[in-house]
């Protein structure tokens, strides 16, 4: 598989003219003015003396500037400090939620930025899953196990759901690890969370509020294939309309009284099979038996397979589009984001290497600031969009792969740095 989707001299033009921009103040707008209005989504009305913080991405969400809305809700933060060529977020926390916006700045430095936010509820709205993935790879005495889910809230009144005790439940039939969690935020970055333990054996959930519409929740995790068979047992605390299973090597044999062959799926080569319209807390069941793949090989053929399940979505961006756009995102996600996720064990049992550990910081923090360039590019109208996706799928496919290699101590810091709060 792992196609090339565009020359290898696009990325240093592209290189070169990022480094341009960023090396020559004159092409720099600097000073800038963002306005706009914060209103409330439940009832329809202004929300006055509300908070803002302008935050800057690249930065490590770094706080650059605040505002608070006027009695109509209206706010305006003006700066000769703001670079107009940049891409900034701005936060709202309202009732311990935060909800965020892109600024996007004019030809003229002016920017208008609205921020809708909602009363929060911690008396569960109706909420089904719209779609669930699940995906099982067989590798060596190991099943890794990656799940997503589309969680739809419908309140109406549109509300945020917060609760303590869990905003969306899991039950797992068997691991050998403990879930790693990741939710995806603006820009559709994969936001770790916390899993905490439920009530009962193999209960766990995620705190994540479940704002109105639909939120992205991805869980992995990796248990025993031992004598060659599996039997999965999985369930959530939702209705489910729709879901798929993938499962490879498609050479596996597959059991459920629940889920139904669908034939192949033409992005990965997994067996695939679906069900539909499942009630609350159906387990998720499914036997699989046969001989699993070899063991994982070389770094450099373990980055290679990231890249390849990068690679290929753009192709996909190209033909979907609605919902089955949203889908194919899933998937990046869960390359970039789960996927990465799942090796954090790994990497805290790893010891520091001196002199390889600094290159490797210095190619992360140099494919990290490439993405944040790429995205204020597009963020300013100053990239295509179909260039941009195919150049941000190879950065990503890169940082997954350099990723794979860091210690904990670079890993928790770009953690740290790059996860909004």
């Amino acid at each position: 598989m792992n196609v090339k989707l565009f020359p290898s001299k696009f990325l240093t033009v592209s290189a070169a003219c990022i480094w341009l921009l960023g090396s020559c103040p004159a092409l720099l707008a600097a000073g800038g003015k963002i306005s706009g209005q914060v209103s409330n989504g439940t009832n329809g009305s202004p929300v006055a003396n509300q908070k803002l913080q302008l935050l800057m991405p690249r930065g490590g969400m770094q706080q650059v500037a605040t505002a608070v809305t006027d009695a109509s809700g209206h706010f305006t933060i003006a700066s000769s400090d703001l670079a107009t060529d940049s891409f900034y977020l701005l936060q709202a926390t309202y009732e311990d939620v935060n909800y965020h916006a892109p600024v996007k700045f004019d030809d003229r430095g002016q920017a208008r930025t609205d921020i809708t936010v909602y009363d929060a509820t911690r008396t569960a709205p109706p909420i089904r899953i719209q779609s669930a993935r699940i995906i099982l790879h067989a590798e060596g005495g190991k099943v890794h196990v990656q799940e997503m889910f589309a969680i739809r809230n419908s309140a109406d009144p549109p509300r945020s759901y917060l609760n303590v005790d869990g905003t969306f439940l899991l039950h797992l039939g068997k691991t050998s690890a403990e879930p790693t969690a990741a939710v995806a935020g603006l820009m559709n970055m994969p936001l770790p969370q916390p899993v905490n333990p439920g009530k009962g054996p193999g209960d766990y959930f995620i705190q994540y509020p479940l704002k109105p519409g639909l939120t992205v929740v991805m869980f992995a995790y990796e248990t025993d294939y031992g004598s060659n068979k599996l039997g999965l047992a999985d369930s959530v605390g939702y209705p489910i309309d729709s879901a798929e299973l993938l499962v490879s090597p498609p050479s596996l044999t597959v059991d459920s009284s629940l889920f139904k062959a669908a034939g192949s799926d033409a992005e990965s080569g997994s067996q695939k099979y679906v069900a539909e319209n499942l009630p609350s807390n159906a387990q998720l069941a499914a036997s699989l038996s046969g001989e699993a793949a070899e063991g994982a090989g070389t770094s450099s053929e373990a980055a290679s397979q990231g890249e390849e399940e990068v690679k290929s979505l753009p192709n996909s961006m190209e033909r979907m589009g609605g919902l089955l756009l949203a889908c194919f995102l899933l998937v990046l996600l869960w390359g970039l984001g789960v996927r990465v996720a799942k090796e954090w064990p790994k990497w805290k049992a790893q010891q520091t290497a001196s002199q390889r550990q600094k290159a490797l910081e210095a190619e992360v923090d140099s494919l990290f600031n490439s993405l944040a360039d790429l995205d204020d590019l597009f963020a300013t109208h100053k990239i295509a969009e179909k260039p941009y996706w195919k150049e941000r799928m190879e950065l990503k496919a890169r940082l997954v792969a350099a990723l794979k290699k860091a210690p904990p101590a670079l890993l928790e810091s770009y953690v740290i740095r790059h996860t909004p709060r």
